[in-house]
């Protein structure tokens, strides 16, 4: 019976790696976009129209913002790939990694409740910070335990 407990924990380990890895590529592709194109980058990205299209101060500020709020997400992504390495030794960091994420998507919801929903493609991301990293995290709490308890079964 533990033979078959250790082997489906593998398995949920296997699968939440997995979650893990697509969340990082998630932060990587837009976070580099932004990063290293702006605001303008990752409208393209986006398959958008420019956001901004003449030269003014308040582009050369919110671009600057824009780019280092996606920096920290693009380096979301390393830190994402960097736990995969050991899940059970770098816990604290995904938590934080992960409370990052979470503060992120309060920040978008305050957004939606002031403004409503300027346009469709923030609600995906929304949810995902809000409702999938929470899950993600208590999903990250049963397999480390799980891993505990099959380690003092043997």
């Amino acid at each position: 019976m533990t033979y078959a407990n250790s082997r489906l924990a593998k398995t949920e380990r296997k699968v939440f790696q997995l979650f893990i890895a697509i969340l990082a590529v998630i932060c990587f592709i837009p976070g580099g976009a932004s990063t290293f194109g702006g605001i303008n980058g990752s409208a393209a990205l986006a398959g958008g129209e420019l956001i901004f299209n003449g030269e003014s101060m308040l582009r050369g500020f919110v671009d600057n913002q824009y780019r280092f709020g996606f920096g920290v997400f693009f380096t979301q992504g390393l830190i994402l790939m960097f736990f995969l390495r050991n899940i059970e030794q770098h816990s604290t960091l995904f938590h934080f990694s992960a409370l990052a994420m979470f503060i992120g998507g309060l920040g978008r919801a305050t957004n939606i409740l002031e403004y409503g929903v300027v346009d469709p493609q923030v609600v995906g991301p929304t949810v995902i910070e809000l409702v999938v990293i929470p899950l993600l995290v208590i999903w990250h709490m049963r397999i480390v335990n799980t891993q505990n308890s099959l380690r003092r079964a043997v």
